[in-house]
């Protein structure tokens, strides 16, 4: 069996239990989660040593995302998108329920992984709010005068650390793009999708001074958070989107070589053409959507998700309600060039990752 044998891949959702987690997945989206324990994490589509995804249905059903990597890599990714460098699918799609702050943490760019000698690549990951309680809000990024000297009396006083944090209250529907070598903490009362770089490397440097159930405080990773962080850096909090419009508009959330996060309004059907560069991930945001590629289709309601593998050249959405599209861009064609006619500047640009040029 080929990999030819499947237009659309849906995957079995694995669910990890946090100290922060809650129970909004199952309240929000009916997930079929563990009942009466914190689930802080949904892992929708995964090849990674924590979690390989396996086909829920179809003509694939059973086979893990690892073995049809392994069968037939480039029908998967398409011609643009590649394995990492550890030979895994590029991307890991998540969500989050968030009932108490996560810690205060950083994770590596791909450079740093490697002098660290560690088993995944670097996490630059982007966040989409999909509901948060009032009040709740988004840390990211230090004080840009905060320097690698400045690191030990940071997290040696909780305190000091927290007042050099930045701070950004979000709702529904805001998205924060969160480069490797950023500080950053989730706050409490959030439920977001994760797209990010295929990594579980995650650096502690405070935690609130809290303890596990038997005791213990969790483990910090100081010196390589030190390693990690980009000292300097100014983070500018949520992004501003931008809009291309048309029959459904196109909102580009966030663009950079790892990954492309737009969100689509649908009211009725809408159609994209992807050149065989990549796969597309397609998580619903809101609404009831059926998505349709070469002889398949399957109906997502909110919170699910399907892989359009990348030898699949166009697929269609239809139906009334938000979809978020992940993928690996062409950032000239697919986010430069579509701006650029759109009227928008090199400045707006930016407002989805400060580092995109119109060059």
């Amino acid at each position: 069996m080929t990999n030819s044998c499947a237009d659309l891949l849906c995957f079995e959702e694995r669910y990890f239990e946090r100290i922060w987690g809650g129970d909004k997945l199952r309240r929000l989206y009916g997930k079929p989660a563990p009942e009466n324990a914190s689930i802080g994490e949904a892992w929708l589509v995964a090849d990674h040593r924590e979690c390989e995804s396996r086909v829920s249905g179809g003509p694939c059903a059973g086979r893990t995302l690892r073995e049809l990597l392994e069968e037939d890599a480039a029908s998967v990714l398409g011609a643009r998108a590649k394995l990492t460098v550890h030979g895994r699918f590029p991307l890991l799609l998540k969500l989050l329920d968030a009932q108490d702050v996560l810690s205060v943490q950083v994770h590596p760019d791909d450079d740093c992984a490697t002098r660290l000698d560690e088993p995944d690549v670097g996490k630059t990951e982007m966040w989409h709010v999909l509901q948060a309680d009032p009040g709740s809000e988004l840390i990211v990024g230090l004080d840009p005068n905060v320097g690698a000297t400045d690191f030990e009396p940071l997290v040696s006083d909780g305190k000091a650390l927290e007042d050099k944090m930045r701070r950004h209250p979000v709702e529904s529907g805001d998205s924060v793009f969160v480069p490797a070598g950023t500080v950053h903490a989730i706050g409490a009362g959030i439920v977001l999708a994760e797209i990010q770089q295929n990594s579980d490397l995650t650096y502690r440097l405070y935690d609130w001074g809290r303890v596990q159930a038997d005791g213990p405080p969790r483990t910090l990773h100081l010196y390589k958070a030190r390693e990690a962080i980009h000292f300097g850096s100014e983070h500018r909090g949520k992004t501003a989107p931008l809009t291309i419009g048309g029959d459904a508009p196109r909102t580009l959330l966030a663009a950079c070589a790892y990954f492309a996060a737009e969100a689509i309004r649908v009211d009725g059907r809408w159609r994209r053409d992807t050149r065989g560069d990549s796969f597309h991930i397609l998580l619903v945001k809101e609404g009831e959507i059926r998505v349709e590629a070469g002889a398949e289709q399957t109906q997502l309601a909110a919170g699910e998700c399907v892989l359009v593998p990348g030898r699949v050249t166009h697929f269609a959405i239809e139906g009334r309600g938000a979809v978020l599209d992940y993928y690996v861009p062409d950032l000239r064609e697919d986010i430069v060039a579509p701006l650029r006619q759109a009227g928008y500047s090199e400045a707006d640009l930016k407002g989805i990752n400060p580092a995109l040029t119109f060059d």
